[in-house]
Protein backbone atom coordinates (compact mmCIF):
# COMPACT_ATOMS: atom_id res chain seq x y z
CA UNK A 1 0.00 0.00 0.00
CA UNK A 2 1.46 3.54 -1.18
CA UNK A 3 1.79 5.93 1.52
CA UNK A 4 0.32 9.15 1.59
CA UNK A 5 2.75 12.28 2.27
CA UNK A 6 1.06 15.45 4.34
CA UNK A 7 2.82 18.39 5.28
CA UNK A 8 6.06 18.32 3.05
CA UNK A 9 6.47 22.26 2.25
CA UNK A 10 9.24 23.73 0.46
CA UNK A 11 11.15 25.31 3.37
CA UNK A 12 11.18 22.33 5.27
CA UNK A 13 14.72 21.85 3.36
CA UNK A 14 15.41 18.55 1.14
CA UNK A 15 12.42 16.73 3.05
CA UNK A 16 10.12 19.22 2.19
CA UNK A 17 10.85 19.19 -1.55
CA UNK A 18 13.25 22.76 -2.42
CA UNK A 19 11.68 23.06 -6.17
CA UNK A 20 9.49 25.37 -6.74
CA UNK A 21 6.51 23.22 -7.36
CA UNK A 22 6.85 22.03 -4.19
CA UNK A 23 3.58 24.13 -1.90
CA UNK A 24 4.50 27.09 0.83
CA UNK A 25 3.74 25.96 4.07
CA UNK A 26 3.20 29.91 4.36
CA UNK A 27 0.05 29.83 2.08
CA UNK A 28 -1.15 26.77 4.69
CA UNK A 29 -1.51 29.31 7.73
CA UNK A 30 -4.17 29.93 8.90
CA UNK A 31 -6.10 32.65 11.73
CA UNK A 32 -7.45 30.01 13.21
CA UNK A 33 -7.34 26.19 13.66
CA UNK A 34 -10.17 23.15 13.39
CA UNK A 35 -12.26 22.85 16.05
CA UNK A 36 -10.81 19.75 16.98
CA UNK A 37 -6.87 21.34 16.55
CA UNK A 38 -5.76 20.05 20.14
CA UNK A 39 -7.03 16.47 19.43
CA UNK A 40 -5.47 16.31 15.90
CA UNK A 41 -1.69 17.67 16.85
CA UNK A 42 -2.08 15.42 19.48
CA UNK A 43 -2.51 12.55 17.25
CA UNK A 44 0.56 13.97 15.11
CA UNK A 45 2.68 13.87 17.98
CA UNK A 46 1.84 10.11 19.28
CA UNK A 47 2.35 8.35 16.10
CA UNK A 48 5.36 6.07 14.66
CA UNK A 49 8.71 7.93 14.06
CA UNK A 50 10.05 5.71 11.71
CA UNK A 51 13.66 7.82 10.83
CA UNK A 52 14.63 10.19 13.89
CA UNK A 53 17.17 13.15 13.59
CA UNK A 54 18.71 15.03 16.46
CA UNK A 55 18.47 18.22 14.47
CA UNK A 56 16.71 21.43 15.32
CA UNK A 57 15.53 23.91 13.03
CA UNK A 58 13.97 27.55 13.01
CA UNK A 59 10.08 28.44 12.63
CA UNK A 60 10.06 29.43 9.16
CA UNK A 61 7.44 31.82 9.99
CA UNK A 62 8.47 33.66 12.59
CA UNK A 63 12.16 32.77 12.72
CA UNK A 64 11.96 33.11 17.00
CA UNK A 65 11.35 29.23 17.84
CA UNK A 66 13.88 26.38 17.43
CA UNK A 67 11.78 22.90 16.68
CA UNK A 68 13.96 19.93 18.26
CA UNK A 69 13.81 17.09 15.80
CA UNK A 70 12.81 19.09 12.29
CA UNK A 71 13.17 16.06 9.77
CA UNK A 72 12.10 13.40 11.45
CA UNK A 73 9.75 11.34 9.94
CA UNK A 74 6.27 10.09 11.50
CA UNK A 75 3.42 7.70 10.03
CA UNK A 76 0.48 5.76 11.48
CA UNK A 77 1.16 3.57 8.68
CA UNK A 78 -1.31 5.16 5.70
CA UNK A 79 0.03 8.78 6.11
CA UNK A 80 3.24 10.16 6.38
CA UNK A 81 4.68 13.62 7.75
CA UNK A 82 7.71 15.47 9.14
CA UNK A 83 7.71 15.57 13.02
CA UNK A 84 7.87 19.42 12.54
CA UNK A 85 4.07 19.61 10.93
CA UNK A 86 2.88 19.24 14.59
CA UNK A 87 4.38 22.54 15.47
CA UNK A 88 2.90 24.40 12.38
CA UNK A 89 -0.51 23.41 13.33
CA UNK A 90 -0.63 24.21 16.48
CA UNK A 91 0.94 27.55 16.54
CA UNK A 92 -0.08 28.53 12.93
CA UNK A 93 -3.34 26.78 12.13
CA UNK A 94 -1.76 25.17 8.89
CA UNK A 95 -4.71 23.32 7.43
CA UNK A 96 -5.03 19.67 6.46
CA UNK A 97 -6.17 18.03 3.83
CA UNK A 98 -9.94 17.09 4.62
CA UNK A 99 -9.51 13.81 3.57
CA UNK A 100 -6.48 13.48 6.32
CA UNK A 101 -8.61 15.13 8.49
CA UNK A 102 -11.37 12.41 8.18
CA UNK A 103 -8.52 9.99 8.33
CA UNK A 104 -7.88 10.94 12.05
CA UNK A 105 -11.51 11.78 13.30
CA UNK A 106 -12.63 7.98 12.12
CA UNK A 107 -9.61 6.71 14.12
CA UNK A 108 -11.15 8.63 17.27
CA UNK A 109 -7.65 10.38 17.78
CA UNK A 110 -6.08 7.59 18.44
CA UNK A 111 -2.95 6.53 15.81
CA UNK A 112 -2.64 2.67 15.07
CA UNK A 113 0.12 1.11 16.06
CA UNK A 114 2.89 0.32 12.97
CA UNK A 115 4.34 -3.10 12.90
CA UNK A 116 8.24 -2.90 12.39
CA UNK A 117 7.27 -4.39 8.73
CA UNK A 118 5.07 -1.88 7.61
CA UNK A 119 7.86 0.59 9.37
CA UNK A 120 10.22 -0.32 6.72
CA UNK A 121 8.29 -0.61 3.80
CA UNK A 122 7.61 3.12 4.17
CA UNK A 123 11.09 3.85 5.17
CA UNK A 124 11.92 2.44 2.05
CA UNK A 125 9.51 3.91 -0.03
CA UNK A 126 10.12 6.90 0.74
CA UNK A 127 13.63 7.61 0.47
CA UNK A 128 13.59 5.07 -2.87
CA UNK A 129 11.65 7.41 -4.77
CA UNK A 130 12.99 10.86 -2.87
CA UNK A 131 16.84 10.38 -3.17
CA UNK A 132 17.33 9.57 -6.67
CA UNK A 133 15.88 10.88 -10.10
CA UNK A 134 16.42 7.34 -11.19
CA UNK A 135 12.31 6.67 -11.71
CA UNK A 136 13.34 2.55 -12.12
CA UNK A 137 16.04 2.57 -9.43
CA UNK A 138 14.85 0.15 -6.58
CA UNK A 139 14.16 0.93 -2.82
CA UNK A 140 16.79 1.87 -0.20
CA UNK A 141 17.14 -1.79 1.59
CA UNK A 142 17.34 -0.74 5.10
CA UNK A 143 20.14 -3.16 7.49
CA UNK A 144 19.25 -3.32 11.28
CA UNK A 145 22.27 -4.22 13.09
CA UNK A 146 23.91 -4.00 16.58
CA UNK A 147 28.00 -3.34 16.67
CA UNK A 148 30.10 -2.99 19.66
CA UNK A 149 33.54 -2.32 20.34
CA UNK A 150 36.11 -4.22 22.31
CA UNK A 151 39.90 -3.18 23.13
CA UNK A 152 41.97 -5.78 20.72
CA UNK A 153 41.34 -8.76 21.39
CA UNK A 154 44.27 -11.07 22.30
CA UNK A 155 44.17 -15.38 22.23
CA UNK A 156 42.33 -15.28 25.64
CA UNK A 157 39.94 -12.43 25.13
CA UNK A 158 39.24 -14.14 21.34
CA UNK A 159 38.18 -17.50 22.94
CA UNK A 160 36.13 -15.69 25.83
CA UNK A 161 34.04 -13.70 22.92
CA UNK A 162 33.39 -16.83 21.24
CA UNK A 163 32.08 -18.44 24.47
CA UNK A 164 30.00 -15.57 25.55
CA UNK A 165 28.15 -15.92 21.82
CA UNK A 166 27.89 -19.47 22.71
CA UNK A 167 26.22 -18.99 26.00
CA UNK A 168 24.10 -16.56 24.68
CA UNK A 169 22.50 -19.00 22.16
CA UNK A 170 24.62 -17.91 18.97
CA UNK A 171 26.90 -20.72 17.96
CA UNK A 172 29.70 -19.67 15.73
CA UNK A 173 30.14 -23.23 14.64
CA UNK A 174 27.07 -24.94 12.95
CA UNK A 175 25.49 -27.06 15.76
CA UNK A 176 25.60 -29.93 13.26
CA UNK A 177 28.75 -29.99 11.46
CA UNK A 178 30.89 -27.84 13.83
CA UNK A 179 31.95 -26.33 11.34
CA UNK A 180 32.74 -22.44 10.71
CA UNK A 181 31.34 -20.45 7.70
CA UNK A 182 33.22 -17.25 6.64
CA UNK A 183 36.51 -15.83 5.38
CA UNK A 184 38.83 -13.00 6.90
CA UNK A 185 40.98 -10.56 5.02
CA UNK A 186 44.57 -9.32 5.11
CA UNK A 187 46.23 -6.55 6.24
CA UNK A 188 47.33 -6.40 2.40
CA UNK A 189 43.71 -7.02 1.03
CA UNK A 190 44.11 -10.37 0.59
CA UNK A 191 41.07 -12.53 1.43
CA UNK A 192 40.99 -16.10 2.58
CA UNK A 193 38.63 -18.73 3.75
CA UNK A 194 38.11 -19.48 7.10
CA UNK A 195 38.63 -23.36 7.40
CA UNK A 196 38.05 -25.58 10.42
CA UNK A 197 36.56 -24.78 13.85
CA UNK A 198 36.09 -22.04 16.58
CA UNK A 199 39.81 -22.77 17.78
CA UNK A 200 40.44 -21.40 14.08
CA UNK A 201 38.26 -18.29 14.34
CA UNK A 202 39.82 -17.41 17.70
CA UNK A 203 43.16 -17.22 16.20
CA UNK A 204 42.22 -14.98 13.26
CA UNK A 205 40.32 -12.61 15.33
CA UNK A 206 43.62 -12.52 17.63
CA UNK A 207 46.31 -12.30 14.75
CA UNK A 208 47.17 -8.85 13.37
CA UNK A 209 47.99 -9.61 10.09
CA UNK A 210 44.32 -9.82 9.82
CA UNK A 211 42.14 -7.06 9.29
CA UNK A 212 38.97 -8.39 9.83
CA UNK A 213 36.94 -11.91 9.58
CA UNK A 214 33.36 -12.54 8.74
CA UNK A 215 31.81 -15.59 9.71
CA UNK A 216 28.45 -17.08 10.72
CA UNK A 217 26.91 -17.03 14.34
CA UNK A 218 23.83 -19.42 14.01
CA UNK A 219 20.49 -18.98 15.91
CA UNK A 220 19.52 -22.91 16.13
CA UNK A 221 20.08 -24.89 13.29
CA UNK A 222 18.91 -22.97 10.11
CA UNK A 223 19.49 -18.84 11.19
CA UNK A 224 22.33 -17.70 10.18
CA UNK A 225 23.53 -14.06 11.14
CA UNK A 226 26.77 -12.32 9.42
CA UNK A 227 28.92 -11.05 11.66
CA UNK A 228 32.27 -8.87 11.05
CA UNK A 229 34.92 -8.32 13.37
CA UNK A 230 37.10 -5.32 12.17
CA UNK A 231 40.14 -3.76 13.53
CA UNK A 232 39.74 0.30 14.01
CA UNK A 233 42.96 1.54 14.93
CA UNK A 234 45.40 -0.64 16.70
CA UNK A 235 44.23 -0.92 19.69
CA UNK A 236 40.22 -1.42 19.04
CA UNK A 237 38.24 -4.33 17.05
CA UNK A 238 34.44 -3.62 15.94
CA UNK A 239 31.54 -6.33 16.22
CA UNK A 240 28.52 -6.19 13.23
CA UNK A 241 25.80 -8.51 13.13
CA UNK A 242 23.26 -8.14 11.22
CA UNK A 243 20.12 -8.42 12.48
CA UNK A 244 18.61 -7.67 8.81
CA UNK A 245 19.61 -11.34 8.44
CA UNK A 246 17.02 -12.78 10.74
CA UNK A 247 13.42 -12.45 9.97
CA UNK A 248 11.03 -10.09 11.70
CA UNK A 249 9.56 -12.14 13.89
CA UNK A 250 12.69 -13.34 14.92
CA UNK A 251 14.59 -10.61 15.40
CA UNK A 252 13.80 -9.59 19.04
CA UNK A 253 14.81 -12.97 19.78
CA UNK A 254 18.35 -12.13 18.00
CA UNK A 255 18.52 -8.80 20.13
CA UNK A 256 18.17 -10.27 23.23
CA UNK A 257 21.17 -12.99 22.44
CA UNK A 258 23.21 -10.04 21.35
CA UNK A 259 22.25 -8.30 24.62
CA UNK A 260 23.24 -11.04 26.63
CA UNK A 261 26.32 -11.45 25.16
CA UNK A 262 27.57 -7.80 25.80
CA UNK A 263 25.95 -8.57 29.35
CA UNK A 264 28.99 -11.37 29.86
CA UNK A 265 31.75 -8.33 29.77
CA UNK A 266 30.16 -5.50 29.96
CA UNK A 267 33.14 -3.58 31.50
CA UNK A 268 35.43 -4.22 28.73
CA UNK A 269 32.74 -2.41 25.82
CA UNK A 270 34.31 0.75 24.47
CA UNK A 271 30.57 1.29 23.02
CA UNK A 272 27.62 0.01 21.49
CA UNK A 273 24.58 0.58 18.55
CA UNK A 274 21.47 -1.14 18.66
CA UNK A 275 19.19 0.24 15.36
CA UNK A 276 16.36 -2.97 14.85
CA UNK A 277 15.12 -0.55 11.42
CA UNK A 278 18.84 0.56 10.16
CA UNK A 279 18.13 4.35 9.88
CA UNK A 280 21.56 5.27 11.53
CA UNK A 281 23.56 2.82 9.43
CA UNK A 282 24.72 5.70 7.63
CA UNK A 283 26.56 7.26 10.33
CA UNK A 284 30.41 6.97 11.04
CA UNK A 285 29.98 4.94 14.47
CA UNK A 286 33.91 4.38 14.35
CA UNK A 287 34.20 8.40 14.57
CA UNK A 288 31.15 8.58 16.99
CA UNK A 289 32.34 6.31 19.90
CA UNK A 290 36.00 5.23 19.43
CA UNK A 291 37.08 7.96 16.63
CA UNK A 292 38.54 11.42 16.95
CA UNK A 293 34.50 12.70 17.11
CA UNK A 294 31.39 13.38 15.69
CA UNK A 295 27.97 14.19 16.38
CA UNK A 296 25.45 12.02 16.44
CA UNK A 297 22.86 12.73 13.92
CA UNK A 298 20.52 10.30 13.39
CA UNK A 299 18.88 8.19 16.23
CA UNK A 300 19.19 4.65 16.23
CA UNK A 301 17.40 2.70 19.03
CA UNK A 302 19.79 2.64 21.85
CA UNK A 303 23.35 3.91 21.64
CA UNK A 304 26.28 3.25 25.12
CA UNK A 305 28.94 5.58 24.61
CA UNK A 306 31.44 6.03 27.38
CA UNK A 307 30.83 8.53 29.98
CA UNK A 308 34.23 9.87 29.67
CA UNK A 309 33.71 11.14 25.80
CA UNK A 310 30.28 12.57 26.96
CA UNK A 311 31.65 16.28 26.70
CA UNK A 312 32.20 15.76 22.79
CA UNK A 313 28.36 15.10 22.47
CA UNK A 314 26.71 18.28 23.44
CA UNK A 315 23.44 16.70 21.33
CA UNK A 316 23.14 14.52 24.16
CA UNK A 317 22.92 17.15 27.28
CA UNK A 318 19.04 17.38 26.66
CA UNK A 319 18.64 13.40 27.12
CA UNK A 320 18.53 11.47 29.58
CA UNK A 321 20.68 7.81 30.35
CA UNK A 322 21.50 5.05 32.45
CA UNK A 323 24.66 3.39 33.32
CA UNK A 324 26.26 0.29 31.81
CA UNK A 325 29.72 -0.58 32.77
CA UNK A 326 31.52 2.57 31.79
CA UNK A 327 29.28 3.46 28.99
CA UNK A 328 26.37 5.75 29.66
CA UNK A 329 22.98 4.55 27.61
CA UNK A 330 20.76 6.51 26.10
CA UNK A 331 17.39 5.47 24.39
CA UNK A 332 16.14 7.20 21.43
CA UNK A 333 13.94 10.14 22.78
CA UNK A 334 10.11 8.79 22.28
CA UNK A 335 10.90 5.35 23.29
Amino acid sequence: MMINRVGFYREFGDHGGSSVSAPSVRDAVRAAGEWDEERIVAYLESSTEIYSTMGAEQDVITGDTWIAGAGSLVTDGTWLWLAELAHYVRHHHVSLPAEFLTHIRNNAYASPAVSHERALEIFNEYFGRDTTDDADAQPVALKPFLIWYVPTLADASSHALIRQLNTAGLFVAHPLTDAVFGFRVTEGGSKEPLTGGPNELAASLADSQYREAEFQCWMGYDQPLTTNVRRIDPSTQRVTVQIADVPAADREEAVAALVRTLDQDAAHCLGFVIDRVGASGGQDWDRILVGPGEQLTVWPDIVGIQRDRLPEHPELAAVKSTEYGRLAVFHRPGR
